[in-house]
């Protein structure tokens, strides 16, 4: 088996690490490659190997690739995450040794676990999420997909995350609540009520401060 990581930039680097660690306790990927559709074919990119999406049929048996989406902009992770599946490819899961996740835990397809995570009992995780350095989930947590959560976010149990919603490092989430989807939760944010879908919410206490119009967490 061969693992595509869709996307090399800073993010994608960072899921080539974890990987590989975890392919050192553990052997389940032949070869890890990058996808990246800005650089041609057989290019060196990072320790390894990228290809673009659309040659990926000519260099590899289908059945013997999985995916996962390493891009940093949920909505961007959620439209690579359709192309990928609606070309009929299956997903990977990356999940550092480090991580501690509960065998009660459901965890979906193509979901990134980055190192020190802790995801505890009784929690769902949607596919194509990503989990970021240090962040804990708590017990009976819904994270649907499409979400991304940055390094040392801390949710509390009952919390649910809607769809393609980003959280901001440090933020943390009090027990019990609801984030809307395609929601930004800002760097160092502390949630104490619900926060509805698509705004972007700063502070301590958190608020809304404006709609997210852009679907953009990073400005380019």
């Amino acid at each position: 088996m061969i693992l595509g990581i869709y996307c090399a930039g800073g993010f994608g680097k960072e899921v080539f690490d974890i990987a590989s660690r975890q392919n050192g306790i553990s052997q389940q990927w032949e070869k890890i490659i990058f996808i990246d559709d800005f650089a041609s074919d057989d290019s060196d990119v990072y320790l390894t190997k990228s290809y673009k999406f659309d040659s990926l049929t000519a260099k590899f048996d289908k059945s013997n690739l999985e995916i996962v989406i390493a891009n940093g902009e949920p909505f961007h992770k959620q439209v690579l995450f359709n192309k990928v599946e609606q070309a009929g490819y299956h997903f990977g899961r990356v999940q550092d040794p480090t991580a501690i996740v509960s065998p009660s835990a459901e965890i979906g397809q193509g979901v990134i676990i980055a190192s020190f995570c802790i995801i505890a009992s009784n929690s769902k995780i949607g596919h194509n999420v990503a989990i970021n350095v240090h962040s804990i989930i708590g017990h009976d947590i819904e994270i649907k997909d499409h979400v991304i959560l940055s390094s040392m976010v801390n949710i509390g149990g009952f919390c649910q995350i809607d769809t393609g919603t980003y959280i901001g490092m440090n933020a943390q989430i009090k027990d019990g609540l609801r984030i809307g989807k395609d929601a930004i939760i800002g760097m160092g944010a502390v949630v104490h009520h619900n926060i509805e879908s698509d705004v972007i919410a700063l502070g301590n206490p958190a608020r809304p401060m404006r709609r997210n119009t852009e679907k953009r967490v990073f400005k380019s």
